[in-house]
């Protein structure tokens, strides 16, 4: 399957400042791609080489075949963009998108429809005729991504989309993107310096710290990357000499929480488990619970990371 965008060493100066420094990412059609940092990592420089908004300094990128250097006009006519509210506070949220649409050469029944099937889709119906300078932060965010949206694009750029939001507003609006994104097998590009956010809503990420990606992949390849092994939690009734000695006897070693009863034992592969647990029922174990511990993102975020980062969240 060919990728929808494609980078090659691309590259963004400001000056003395380079902001992006040869970055190469792919991104396959109908994913969800995350590009994680810090603030400043570079993120929205990159969304903005992608849209043909800057130039490259170096390097090359690819966005739906079209190069972003010499054909930005046809990249932006099939790619939506929220970046920011930057809504017209005087304007209601229908005249918003009827401006945003007409922009795209959108007129008539088809514009009305189309904004007719946004506000719905954001739950705004209600709102339609309302000034959008009496919206709550949350409420522009989502006629934000409605906006982006209006001229149904094949591609949605997503750049801090829950900046600013209380907890209950940001997973609200979270919920409405998922389900969006399930609903249309649309192509997007979510830029975040939010992990729950990335590990929510992302199959495949690019991590990048001062402008240089530190990896890419899917989250269950850079997690088998980093962790070869599995870890299981195995809690048990009671702990005894003989349960240990039949792990050793078949070559397991396990890491032993006696205060919670319970044994953390590394293996190769999931098969393995099983051949565990029987031999724990042999040595007369009772169990109460296996469990995967399986690193998350966070693990993966700060594994990555240089170590002057350890112990400040990209939040």
């Amino acid at each position: 399957m060919h990728a929808i965008i494609t980078t090659s060493n691309l590259t963004k100066r400001f000056g003395e400042l380079l902001a992006l420094d040869q970055v190469s990412i792919a991104v396959a059609p109908g994913t969800v791609f995350g590009f994680l940092g810090p603030n400043g990592a570079g993120k929205t420089t990159a969304v903005r080489l992608l849209n043909g908004l800057l130039q490259p300094s170096a390097g090359e990128a690819f966005v739906l075949g079209h190069n972003i250097a010499t054909e930005s006009d046809q990249i932006r006519a099939r790619c939506g963009v929220q970046t920011d509210t930057n809504l017209y506070d005087k304007l209601s949220a229908h005249d918003n998108l009827e401006v945003w649409g007409m922009l795209y050469g959108l007129a008539g029944s088809r514009l009305a429809a189309r904004i007719a099937t946004l506000l719905e889709m954001f739950e705004l119906t209600d709102r339609r005729d309302t000034l959008v300078g009496g919206f709550s932060k949350g409420m522009k965010q989502k006629l934000a991504i409605a906006r982006a949206l209006i001229h149904d694009p094949e591609i949605l750029f997503l750049d801090e989309p829950t900046a600013g939001l209380d907890p209950e507003a940001s997973e609200d609006l979270l919920l409405y993107l998922r389900k969006f994104i399930a609903d249309k097998k649309r192509t997007v590009f979510l830029c975040s310096h939010r992990l729950e956010e990335v590990e929510f809503l992302c199959e495949a990420i690019a991590i990048i710290h001062r402008g240089r990606m530190l990896a890419s992949g899917t989250i269950s390849a850079l997690r088998a990357q980093l962790w070869p092994e599995l870890s299981f939690r195995i809690r048990l009734l009671h702990l005894h000499t003989e349960i240990l000695a039949a792990l050793n006897r078949q070559g397991y070693a396990a890491h032993v929480d006696e205060q919670d009863h319970s044994l953390n034992v590394a293996l190769k592969n999931e098969t393995e488990i099983a051949n565990i647990v029987k031999l724990l029922v042999q040595a007369g174990a009772e169990i109460l619970a296996v469990q995967e511990e399986r690193p998350s993102l966070k693990d993966i975020y700060f594994a990555l990371m240089p170590r002057e980062n350890h112990g400040h969240s990209p939040d």
